[in-house]
């Protein structure tokens, strides 16, 4: 009348259930197969996540990657100029060389030490072409710095006269104490091209001006340029930097870009000081330390004016040097001047606030005549 009891064996959810032995097999069988379909399933798409991540990662760097590069490149230079100026870095040169143009025979050199340097001379030599065999020209006197404060020791010294067309060398040397031999801590070559009035040479110029304001640009101007071309010389039209008395901005605004690519070393400049560049003092520590010059390459004569001094002793140089031999008999005449003659509208508050409709007046009234009067081509 009474059944027996249920076994748990009997029971309905009991998966071993003796009559029924392939069902728990079957069961878990299934429960890990879908366990593992699921694993792998995520497994995929953790995977497909990770290209489409490394793939557009790939793709910001491609197109983000020159810009990152490009600041990584002005905080290694503000951080360098930074150390200098607290004294972290051990004595040495914190400007490499910098060549100027300032006559037709005579390249300026100048260059900075964050120390005072001991028995500091430069010693150019010719490259013979032929035989790449140097021939010593000339070395200078123990050179004096020009101490701007602890830190910042400006050299510079007038290498000449070339009188060849041809590649010279150049080595800054210096002793270290009483007992030590001469050691080079700076070296480079440039080509010339002295007044040669028949002569035609193929001579490249890269143009620059009013980098003030303008690091990043600056910079990938110069990379630019320099990749592409191999340019004989730098023309700079003023305004390398924003406040002329700013140390920090001649360093890592003017010198440090330039530098970065090797052009100096090389490369003389011809620089037309600015407006914002100029020095009351007339010191011009880390440029040409004259307001006017000329010089002849090749074929061409160069006029260099100073549009910030109203000097009469200009005026009187400038017929005098367009009135010249040397001016007549070139085949073409390059004046360069930071303010133009002729300045376009451009901003409201300057043009009107600052005047700067009046900028260009000095220039085209002054000179422009003369220009006109001579046969000046540019």
């Amino acid at each position: 009348m009474f059944s027996s009891p249920l076994r748990a064996t009997d029971h309905p959810l009991n998966l071993r259930n003796e009559e029924q032995p392939n069902l728990h097999r079957s069961v878990v069988h299934i429960f890990r197969r879908t366990a593992m379909f699921t694993a792998l399933r995520g497994m995929r798409k953790l995977k497909k996540r990770i290209v489409v991540i490394l793939f557009l990662s790939l793709i910001l760097l491609y197109i983000f990657g020159p810009v990152i590069r490009l600041y990584l490149l002005i905080v290694k230079y503000k951080l360098r100029n930074s150390m200098y100026d607290l004294g972290l870095l051990p004595c040495s040169l914190r400007k490499s060389p910098i060549l100027y143009m300032v006559d037709t025979q005579k390249v300026l050199t100048v260059w900075e030490s964050n120390c005072a340097m001991k028995d500091v001379r430069i010693r150019w030599y010719e490259i013979k072409e032929n035989s790449g065999v140097t021939e010593l020209l000339n070395i200078s006197n123990i050179l004096a710095p020009i101490e701007i404060d602890d830190s910042h020791h400006v050299y510079k010294a007038t290498m000449g006269p070339f009188r060849d067309i041809s590649k010279y060398a150049y080595e800054i040397v210096y002793k270290t104490d009483e007992k030590s031999s001469t050691d080079i801590i700076a070296s480079g070559f440039f080509k010339l091209f002295p007044d040669n009035s028949v002569a035609t040479y193929p001579i490249q110029i890269v143009a620059f001006s009013d980098n003030q304001f303008g690091l990043p640009i600056f910079h990938r101007l110069v990379q630019s340029a320099f990749k592409r071309h191999s340019p004989n010389f730098i023309l700079h039209a003023g305004d390398a930097v924003q406040h002329y008395e700013n140390l920090q901005q001649w360093q890592t605004d003017f010198h440090d870009p330039l530098a970065n690519f090797q052009p100096l070393l090389q490369t003389p400049i011809i620089y037309a000081h600015g407006n914002h560049d100029h020095d009351p003092a007339q010191v011009y520590a880390y440029t040409v330390d004259t307001l006017w010059y000329s010089f002849t390459l090749a074929n061409t004569r160069w006029i260099v004016l100073d549009s910030n001094v109203d000097d009469k002793r200009q005026d009187e140089w400038l017929i005098q040097e367009l009135s010249s031999l040397e001016r007549r008999n070139a085949e073409f005449t390059i004046v360069v001047v930071h303010i133009p003659p002729f300045v376009e509208f451009w901003d409201p508050e300057t043009w009107h606030g600052q005047n700067e409709k009046h900028w260009g007046e000095f220039v085209r009234t002054r000179y422009v005549p003369l220009f006109r009067a001579h046969g000046v081509d540019l």
